[in-house]
């Protein structure tokens, strides 16, 4: 089947593929293609994340379909390695005062992987949302007292 992979860029690419192909295989060929590294891939199949280890089936990808891309920034790149472009972003993260604690009551290996391991189950719990649990979070932030009626069950 033909697919349409576009970057919010602007580039693009069509790709044939089959159905059953991983995710993972789909972001090796837009690599060749577009030449984006497989690590700043992020496929969207209408708004949802794809999986790399799940098939294009598993998402009702069909002939035709239309995949956007989204290209992550370079992740950990050092001065010295190609792609580096200067200071991180100015805006702060929890991450790095995470990665701080971590330092003091574990090895620096230990460390990263234990912040490794949480970077990814946050992602992975932020692709799960469905947008039902998005309005509900938005509700509780922006109305709190909405929020709080509807657990009393005094508002369905």
């Amino acid at each position: 089947m033909l697919l349409t992979v576009k970057a919010l860029q602007g580039r693009g690419c069509s790709l044939q593929v089959s159905p059953d192909e991983r995710v993972s295989t789909l972001k090796r060929l837009v690599s060749e293609k577009l030449n984006v590294p497989v690590s700043q891939q992020r496929l969207l199949f209408k708004g949802k994340a794809l999986a790399d280890e799940h098939r294009l089936s598993d998402y009702s990808i069909g002939p035709e379909s239309k995949l956007n891309l989204v290209i992550k920034p370079p992740e950990k790149a050092s001065p010295e390695e190609p792609g580096h472009r200067g200071p991180p972003p100015p805006f702060l993260t929890i991450w790095h005062p995470l990665g701080q604690v971590l330092a003091r009551h574990f090895s620096t290996a230990d460390a990263e992987k234990v912040l490794e391991q949480l970077q990814k189950d946050y992602e992975r719990s932020l692709r799960l949302l469905s947008l039902d649990d998005i309005e509900r979070l938005a509700t509780r932030l922006l109305h709190p007292e909405v929020a709080d009626a509807v657990e009393m069950g005094f508002l369905d």
